[in-house]
């Protein structure tokens, strides 16, 4: 950039300027009116712009004519050098158009309508070949059902006009289109709405600085997002961890994009997609990054972008500094509700590699749903020496910031039926997905739903003829709710298949009554120390337990019972925090290892668990099987045994086989010992899923459940026995099912295997409209999207998706399985070749 004269006039107007630019145009010589809407930020906040503009005016920016007025007025009256406009988008074109009309545009309005216009954006992009995406517009939000139905699913939309991430959403369904529209009917938003198709690939942004149509790419930033439908950003790295050609790639392609639309001065803000095809613009505004981009931008290189402007307006040479570290910014998340303690903020302040850290929040606030980036609850930065460990840091020090909420307790969201319920046939439902709702109201009955809030799905609402929305994990929330509903609807049944709602349904069978398992047998079941210590009570086979209260008592229970042992959570599942002590070796590195859960707490799955207390049992050795069960009155039936697919290295269920390929005499020993654990921890009725090996003392349990068993074990079971366990459970309740008399023969087979992936991002996806649509598969689900990052396999949450088939018999259906996943599914991470 070439050096200019510095101007003799050094007076700026700058509309929406925040305190940054105020006092570093002022440390350079700049004399600056500042013209602001009181409304938009805190009166203490505006009194700093005050302080350090030669005079601040007011008007109501939804005024568009008086904040015209007021532009072309205070210009004139103090004969400015420039109009200048970093805020927010919707008043930006006003602006420049009235600093056009008096000469003092630096930037042509049409230039940043282009820009900042996001249909107006795809057009410019499809009228110079650049960045080829699929789009339609409807012109108003009514239409979009319209234009969907002609333009095919799954799409995005985003409102042309709104800032940030508000209402742009991902609609894949009825239910998203419907979620959309209430989420947009907050931002009273009327005008256009952009209809794209989804693409796939990691995001970043991309912060340039212009002066004269000349285009300096400052840096690239990566993009942490929520997934689809929201896509609300939950951090930024910068620099971004980028091979140079993808850099290169990146910033050719917002270059030509600036150079389309005719910038000619400031800042831009441009997102892209890295899509399989190459690099895609997202949108593209004409200002400086949010979410505090620039300070990152600063701290990782020590070049101060919102400072380099005013230095561009003096003619000096402006020239990014290359980064010397790495800058992350992440964004809290807490539960909404009202605030009942806050404590950790001083000891994040404390921490040397923290920059900032903000939650503007405290103890009586009432912290909002995060729906777009404007709710969101806070961030931290930190700095480090690579993006991973700068990632690292920014979770791990989230984790030092304690957060209570009181319980978020929301009305029923579908009223009382029309037709009034029969108590004889109305089911209390806690918490559960869609299908089993469907196949309640296929067996005739009436439904009462109490799902949780982060559960819910409209359809479940449609379906069930009352849904209560509320926190059932906490009881002091559920029981005047049941009470109410006990009172009104009568119901003669309450059931929960979902883990975290086991216990509370025993808790409602016990208060009313109603028969079912109770709440103690589903206590010593979540409890896996209360269950070790009632089976050695009982005098039932076990291993010995106790729990875990220190380092130190690990060594002990090593001392006492031998290596090597199991250090476990004593309520979780799927092997999260699972930890094998094989000698007092490990024991330092477990207890850390603990110790970085506990602060973490349960970082993956479902936010319905916590992680609270820990224990220590004797490790069982042998072959592992899980065992589906139906008990009728007291007597237990055992329908499936399933052989686990392990490799001997972690606790992580690798897959899934059945019928078990087992002697009669040893499944005949694994019959005996799941009857005898049902008959001692008090199981009655209903399905069982029960864990155990076959181990050098015999059939030992590992832990056992009173639901159905999980990784689409149920499909298996109706594939190879015919049974549909789902139906019984809600059926035998009501006496809608014949119990059955002897354990069914299998007619067929069926295998689930998990899909591991190694360590990295994933570049590319292929072979899952394949696999779906192959007669042997019973079902597919693959968690990894291009763009994921996969860590190192420690748990079943780690594996990136499940694949389930069916076959004549239990070896076919293994090989079936593996052949399909390791030839057909291909998941290629970033560092593969193609």
């Amino acid at each position: 950039m070439t050096e200019r004269a510095v101007p003799g006039n050094n007076r700026l107007l700058m509309v929406q300027p925040y305190t940054q630019f105020v006092e570093k145009a002022v440390a350079l010589g700049f004399e600056v009116w500042s013209i602001w809407d009181p409304t938009l930020q805190p009166a203490s906040y505006l009194q700093e712009v005050e302080k350090n503009s030669r005079e601040m005016l007011w008007v109501d920016f939804s005024d568009e004519p008086a904040l015209r007025r007021l532009v072309r007025e205070t210009a004139l009256a103090h004969d400015v050098a420039h109009v200048l406009h970093f805020g927010e988008e919707a008043t930006m074109v006003a602006v420049a158009e009235e600093a056009q009309a008096l000469g003092l545009a630096l930037n042509p309005p049409e230039a940043i309508r282009r820009l900042n216009d996001k249909a107006a954006l795809r057009e410019l992009l499809a009228e110079h070949g650049l960045s080829p995406v699929r789009t339609a517009v409807a012109g108003t939000p009514d239409d979009v059902a319209d234009v969907l139905a002609g333009f095919g699913l799954p799409a995005v939309v985003k409102p042309t006009r709104l800032q940030g991430s508000a209402a742009v959403s991902l609609v894949d369904g009825p239910a998203d289109l419907h979620d959309w529209r209430e989420e947009l009917a907050g931002f009273s938003y009327r005008g256009p709405v952009l209809v794209e198709e989804f693409l796939e690939g990691p995001e970043f942004s991309v912060e340039t600085l212009t002066c004269e149509g000349r285009h300096l790419v400052v840096g690239i930033t990566a993009k942490r997002k929520t997934p689809a439908p929201a896509f609300v950003e939950t951090g930024h790295v910068y620099p971004a961890p980028l091979p140079e050609a993808d850099v290169a790639a990146i910033g050719e392609l917002v270059v030509a994009v600036l150079d389309a639309a005719g910038h000619r001065f400031g800042p831009a803000h441009t997102e892209v997609i890295l899509t399989a095809s190459g690099p895609r613009v997202v949108e593209s505004q004409a200002r400086f990054g949010g979410d505090r981009i620039p300070a990152l931008i600063r701290i990782a290189s020590g070049f101060d972008i919102e400072g380099a402007i005013f230095d561009l307006l003096l003619g000096r040479e402006v020239e990014p500094t290359p980064a010397e570290r790495t800058a992350a910014i992440s964004f809290f998340g807490f539960r909404p509700g009202a605030i009942t303690r806050v404590e950790g903020l001083e000891r994040i302040t404390a921490l040397p590699y923290v920059h900032d850290v903000r939650f503007p929040f405290g103890k009586g606030d009432v912290l909002p749903r995060t729906r777009h980036s404007g709710s969101r609850h806070g961030h931290v930065i930190v700095a480090a020496a690579s993006a991973e460990e700068a990632e690292r840091l920014a979770a791990e020090t989230k984790t030092l910031l304690r957060v209570e909420t009181g319980s978020d307790v929301l009305n029923a969201v579908h009223a009382a039926p029309t037709p009034p319920m029969v108590p004889e046939r109305t089911l209390l439902l806690i918490g559960h997905l869609t299908e089993p709702v469907r196949i309640a109201k296929e067996l005739g009955l009436n439904v009462i739903l109490v799902q949780h809030k982060e559960k819910f799905q409209p359809e479940q609402a449609e379906l069930a003829d009352v849904t209560l929305i509320a926190d059932y994990t906490d009881w002091s929330v559920l029981e005047p709710l049941v009470r109410a509903a006990h009172t009104i609807w009568k119901f003669s049944a309450a059931l929960s298949l979902t883990e975290p709602g086991l216990e509370v349904a025993g808790r409602v069978n016990d208060l009313f009554g109603l028969g079912g398992t109770g709440f103690e047998p589903a206590r010593l079941l979540r409890d896996k120390l209360a269950m070790r210590r009632h089976l050695a009570a009982v005098g039932a086979p076990t291993v010995a337990a106790e729990p875990l209260a220190g380092r130190e008592s690990m060594t002990a229970f090593g001392a006492a019972h031998g290596y090597p042992f199991v250090v476990k959570p004593v309520d979780l599942t799927a092997g999260f925090a699972l930890f094998k002590v094989d000698g007092p070796q490990d024991v330092d590195e477990v207890w850390e290892r603990i110790d970085a859960v506990r602060q973490s707490g349960m970082d993956r799955g479902t936010t319905l668990y916590t992680v609270t207390e820990f224990l220590m049992e004797q490790y069982i050795d042998g072959p592992e099987f899980s065992v589906e069960s139906f008990s009728f009155g007291g007597r237990h039936v055992v329908v499936a045994i399933t052989e686990k697919l392990t490799d001997g290295r972690h606790f992580v269920e690798l897959g899934h086989a059945q019928p078990a390929r087992l002697g009669a005499a040893d499944e005949a020993r694994i019959v005996e010992a799941v009857s005898a654990f049902l008959d001692a921890i008090g199981i009655a009725d209903g399905p069982g899923h029960t864990e155990l090996r076959l181990s050098s003392r015999g059939p030992l349990i590992i832990e056992g459940h009173n639901r159905l068993g999980g990784d689409h074990i149920p499909d298996l079971v109706q594939a190879a026995y015919g049974i549909d366990l789902t139906r019984y459970a809600l059926a035998w309740p009501f006496g809608l099912v014949e119990p059955l008399t002897e354990r069914p023969e299998p007619v067929a087979a069926g295998c689930v295997r998990g899909v591991i992936g190694r360590p990295g991002r994933v570049a590319e996806i292929t072979g899952v409209d394949e696999l779906r649509t192959h007669p042997a598969v019973l079902a597919f689900d693959l968690a990894a999207r291009v763009g994921s990052v996969i860590r190192p396999i420690q748990d079943n949450w780690d594996r990136l998706g499940l694949l389930a088939v069916t076959a004549p018999d239990t070896d076919a259906a293994v090989l079936l399985c593996e052949q399909l996943r390791d030839t057909v599914l291909t998941v290629r991470m970033e560092d593969e070749p193609r």
